[in-house]
């Protein structure tokens, strides 16, 4: 009986340790798909604030290095659909292959730098007026 009970706990202390690594990437792959989930629904939320329609243009750069630009003419649950307005093509777009997502014109950011660009310039200038007015007159 003891000789049982012993190869028993073996076997069970042996299968423990036998399939222990197999449980850890499963949640290493489930933690990379939320993420990835997560991304979709930002994108999707994105998509759908800006509608369908010839005004609601968008600039997508996809997982791959694609880009594609033109309009939101189609939202899926899945996918949406951009169309171009110049040669009426139309590509459908998984949320999960989308990269980035932005209108036509400047990112925020972009119109930041160059509000900043423009008082540091100005500032110069002022700057530059007041110092030689100093010099000329001193």
């Amino acid at each position: 009986m003891k000789v049982v009970s012993l190869l028993l706990v073996s076997l069970l202390v042996w299968n423990g340790a036998a399939f222990a690594d197999q449980a850890a990437p499963a949640s290493g792959s489930i933690q990379v798909q939320t993420q990835e989930t997560a991304k979709a629904a930002k994108i999707k939320a994105k998509v759908q604030k800006r509608g369908i329609g010839e005004k609601s243009r968008v600039r997508a750069k996809l997982v791959n290095g694609a880009e594609v630009k033109g309009y939101i003419s189609k939202i899926e649950e899945a996918s949406f659909t951009v169309s171009d307005k110049k040669t009426g093509q139309t590509t459908t777009i998984s949320y999960a292959d989308v990269q980035r997502i932005q209108g036509p014109g400047l990112s925020k950011g972009d119109k930041i730098l160059i509000g900043v660009g423009v008082g540091v310039a100005v500032f110069g200038i002022v700057a530059a007026i007041i110092v030689s007015k100093i010099l000329s007159n001193g």
